[in-house]
């Protein structure tokens, strides 16, 4: 008898819970129409502004350079990182250690 009076209060709990999780659904859905709506009008808004200027287009090449050069870093210390000496190596790990060291 236990069993299926278990099986019951799980079964009402479950249909309980369906019909809230579906308005719930509905209502993210409105939400997320209003916002594309909202997000629309800034994109309009930057499309009539005049182009940028030298100086701006200056300081985005030097922030790209600098990203760029960052991330060469970055794989340069991971190369030599796996890059470690033994008194065994194959040609393979002895070329990833010479262009990890150069």
């Amino acid at each position: 008898m236990r069993p299926a009076l278990t099986m019951t209060f799980l079964v009402v709990a479950l249909m309980a819970f369906l019909p809230a999780h579906s308005s719930a659904q509905t209502g993210d859905r409105n939400a997320s129409s209003d916002g594309a709506s909202a997000d629309t009008a800034p994109v309009e808004q930057t499309r009539n502004t005049e182009p940028p200027s030298e100086a701006e287009k200056a300081e985005a090449k030097r922030l790209a350079r600098l990203e760029r050069l960052k991330e060469e870093e970055q794989l340069r210390q991971e190369r030599a990182r796996l890059c470690v000496i033994k008194p065994v190596m194959t040609d393979a790990e002895i070329a990833r250690c010479k262009e990890a060291w150069r």
